[in-house]
């Protein structure tokens, strides 16, 4: 499947590179933020010679497919130090569940994939829908593997990270279909959302899949329960139900496949 197979490229990259990671990046992203906010104050030019600037690129200033990432979502101070606090709590969030590694890849890529989507013809002006899309990317990501995680909105009204989630993905939604030009912004948030995407919709899926299967089994047993001999767990190897030996454990395949614990401790699963 694509998202086993995914895993087990990542971990053949992680034996070879993991050391070149970086840890906290998303903590040192926030912290050039702050860094480049401050040095704004200081030279005001400085943010127009590292945002992300298409017709500046092609003319050889290769740098800005990198730095736009450093560059602060508002000159606010308040919201400045806000967002980088932000980053904080979702790299630590992040990075206790993937390792420093793999929040690289995924770091790296939703830079990459966001700067080749601005560089697509007419995609001119791009350099603050690059930051609003980089931050979907990053809070979907900890949204997706924390769903239940309370965050106190404006420091103050607690809610769900799902809940946020889907608020922001309807922005993303909202931001292309209100755009003058929706096929453009729609092919930006698209490539520049391909690292979320392959990373968590194979997983919704099997997900799904597995819940679809499990319910319509556990309305099949219900259904079918008249007496003592039904049974809800079945193994497809040896014929084992919970029933007839209730000390072992069933788990259901990918495949939607049904083995007890003795079949896939001895391979016969």
């Amino acid at each position: 499947m694509i998202y086993e197979t995914g895993n087990r490229v990542i971990n053949q990259l992680e034996r070879s590179f993991g050391k070149l990671a970086l840890p906290k990046i998303l903590r040192w992203i926030a912290g050039f933020q702050v860094l480049s906010w401050a040095l704004s104050l200081i030279s005001p030019d400085l943010i127009s010679w590292i945002i992300f600037d298409r017709e500046a690129i092609l003319s050889g200033e290769v740098w800005r497919v990198f730095t736009w990432v450093m560059v602060p979502m508002a000159q606010n101070v308040l919201f400045v130090l806000i967002t980088a606090l932000f980053l904080f709590f979702i790299n630590d969030g992040l990075e206790s569940e993937w390792d420093s590694f793999r929040l690289n890849l995924y770091v790296f890529a939703s830079v990459l994939f966001l700067s080749l989507a601005g560089l697509i013809p007419d995609a001119s002006g791009a350099g603050s829908l690059l930051n609003s899309i980089f931050y979907s990317a990053v809070f979907l990501a900890f949204a997706s593997l924390f769903p239940n995680q309370i965050i106190h909105l404006f420091g103050i009204i607690p809610i769900k990270a799902k809940w946020l989630g889907w608020v922001n993905a309807t922005f993303l939604v909202a931001m292309i279909l209100t755009s003058p030009a929706p096929f453009i912004v729609g092919g930006i948030v698209l490539v520049g959302m391909a690292p979320y995407l392959v990373t968590f919709v194979p997983g919704f899926i099997l997900n799904y899949r597995q819940q679809a299967r499990a319910t319509v089994r556990r309305h099949r047993f219900e259904k079918e329960t008249s007496g003592a001999e039904s049974s809800f767990h079945e193994c497809e190897s040896c014929g084992a139900t919970e029933k007839t030996h209730p000390e072992r454990e069933f788990r259901v395949t990918a495949e939607g496949h049904e083995y007890c614990s003795d079949c896939r401790k001895t391979g016969a699963a």
